[in-house]
């Protein structure tokens, strides 16, 4: 009882904390609606968010890799937003149509991740777009954007006005001082050297980064080395550019209404549900399950309206989800999700104009090549996800459980109710079965039907269990206590773990809506090979363009070493290093190594 006691608090306290988050932001929202539409007031630009988007290159061919990094900031003094936790990637091609969309998570206003170019695409103009459903609410917000080219060597080149390039505004790879050197006002920071001026092919290299200034600059910053060669690329906008260009086009501005909610905690998934016969929509209890061993369990309410929103944590980051109205009459309600967010791309002007001529063949064929051998030898050298948090069901630490296998095998629940689960119990109403929680000191009917969980999907109709093997089922835990999961409270808690975790691939009721989200990419630890003795690459090909390319770089001392090697191709490499410092300072330097 004393644990059960604790765990109330902690839960109470918890979810005190989350509404009166809720309540601030809505009321806040409110409140500056009520003042925008009465006095005219505006919202001002700190309460805004902008995003500095870079990438390792501008011009892709087929079969390569985009990867980029995000800066979402503070529009003021381009120090990381606290605002959003979730940012939105969007490839438009030139007639503006989306091709791409995805999520990144926001790690103090820092994220990054990549795209593969497939052959689908047609060589030509496109743009890589970044947002916040935050900044959609602002007509005038400065959303980055990058053009990019995109060359398809198995396609045959089709006349196009719009597809031509100009050579002569063709960005140059150059060894000098970075661009915040070139005014006192930008001051230098963060410099890297080289322990060589050259290397050979599969040498280690080490890269030092250092704090010019005398203090330790701490910030995010990515690092990018790759090969140079004779095709045209645009020249990026720096952070020290982008600095200028949001300090001159950010204001205050009117609102009235607000069409996006702030991701402040996570990813929000929103919608509305529908009745179809006249039923109230307000008030009204949903779940969403990501079943699995590792299972999100969430459930809302229903505004006046019928909206929900759901909050999903970062981990797990399953995309199959189950949602469901929880309601004796759930099959009349339909659930319709709110897309994703619309961002206006009409605006969009794609002036940057791209021509294959004759020349540049040599150097198409050979980066070509070069992309199909690494591609060839994916499997060995792919990138490694981010270890994942091992997330405990939420009521891990005062449940008590009964692994089957301890006891002699029942292949019925009625059974394993009466001869192994003491605290359960079961009645028959209506011509359905239902489970009930057994405490000799409470009566827990009181307080409602106990919530009843197979890998984390809600059951509404315990009768289902009756006809299931329990040779599948593991372990079964309860809480034979009172227990209040989001809006509702339960007369205790059962859940079932198969040895699978498969229960929910062949559960289907008419009122159950699967659907697939769309999750934020997952964080990834890009390859960097090892050319050490004693290593088994030796017979692998190595026609990496891309050397490295590290998102992350957290100058928390005054120096930090970095190591790579270098690949089989010969050439000049560019080294740029750009970002933020913590103080909203930006940051850019690039230089050229040779490799021989």
């Amino acid at each position: 009882m004393k644990q059960f006691s604790i765990y109330n608090q902690a839960n109470i306290l918890v979810r005190i904390k989350q509404f009166l988050v809720l309540t601030l932001l809505l009321t806040n929202s409110f409140f500056v609606c009520a003042q925008n539409s009465t006095q005219n007031k505006n919202l001002n630009i700190s309460m805004q968010e902008t995003i500095f988007l870079h990438s390792n290159t501008t011009t892709f061919l087929t079969g390569e890799t985009l990867y980029y990094k995000l800066f979402c900031l503070n529009p003021i003094n381009n120090t990381p937003s606290h605002i959003s936790k979730i940012a939105y990637i969007e490839l438009v091609d030139h007639d503006k149509s989306s091709l791409q969309k995805n999520k990144v998570y926001l790690e103090k206003g820092i994220g990054a991740g990549e795209y593969f170019i497939p052959t689908t695409l047609k060589t030509g103009n496109y743009k890589v777009i970044a947002y916040t459903k935050w900044m959609l609410n602002n007509p005038k917000s400065q959303t980055n954007e990058i053009d990019i080219f995109i060359i398809n060597p198995f396609q045959t080149q089709e006349p196009n006005e719009n597809i031509t390039f100009d050579l002569a505004a063709k960005s140059t790879i150059s060894t000098a001082q970075s661009p915040e050197s070139s005014s006192p006002s930008n001051e230098k920071r963060v410099d890297f050297e080289f322990d060589k001026d050259s290397y050979y092919t599969r040498e280690k290299a080490n890269l030092k980064i250092k704090s010019v200034t005398g203090a330790i600059e701490k910030g995010t910053y990515s690092i990018s080395i790759r090969k140079t060669d004779q095709i045209p690329t645009l020249k990026q906008l720096s952070p020290q550019e982008f600095a200028k260009k949001t300090a001159n086009n950010y204001t205050d501005y009117n609102t009235t209404y607000f069409t996006y909610t702030p991701e402040l905690r996570s990813e929000l998934i929103t919608g509305t549900i529908v009745s179809k016969s006249n039923l109230p929509v307000n008030d009204k209890s949903l779940s969403l399950s990501l079943p699995g061993k590792e299972f999100v369990l969430k459930i809302v309410k229903t505004n006046a309206q019928g909206k929900f929103a759901f909050l999903l944590d970062k981990f797990p980051n399953f995309s199959n989800a189950i949602v469901q109205v929880l309601d004796d009459k759930s099959a009349d309600y339909s659930i319709v999700f709110d897309a994703f967010p619309k961002f206006d791309t009409s605006s969009l002007q794609f002036t940057s104009k791209l021509n294959l001529t004759p020349d540049l063949k040599k150097d198409i064929e050979e980066r070509s090549t070069a992309s199909q051998i690494q591609n060839a030898y994916y499997q060995i050298k792919k990138d490694s996800l981010v270890t994942e948090a091992v997330i405990s069901p939420f009521f891990n630490t005062i449940e008590k459980a009964y692994v089957l296998d301890d006891y002699t095998r029942f292949p019925t629940l009625k059974e394993n109710i009466v001869e192994v689960i003491i605290e359960l119990y079961y009645r028959k109403e209506n011509g359905k079965y239902q489970l009930r929680v057994r405490n000799d000191h409470k009566d827990l009917e009181m307080y409602g039907k106990p919530l009843v969980l197979v890998d984390g999907l809600l059951i509404q109709d315990p009768s289902d269990l009756f006809d299931y093997n329990m040779g599948n089922v593991d372990k079964v835990s309860l809480i034979n206590e009172p227990y209040v999961y989001g809006p509702n409270l339960y007369g205790g808690m059962i859940s079932f773990e198969t040895k699978n975790s498969d229960f929910a691939t062949n559960y289907a009721k008419k009122y159950l809506k699967t659907m697939e989200i769309q999750r934020p990419n997952p964080e990834k630890v890009y390859n960097n090979p090892d050319y050490t003795a004693g290593n088994n690459l030796q017979r692998i090909p190595d026609y990496r363009y891309q050397l490295l390319w590290k998102p992350n770089v957290k100058l928390d001392q005054k120096e930090d070493n970095i190591p790579f090697y270098t690949s089989d191709l010969k050439g000049n490499f560019e080294v740029v290093l750009e970002g933020f410092t913590e103080s909203g300072q930006p940051v850019y330097v690039s230089k050229t190594i040779t490799v021989k």
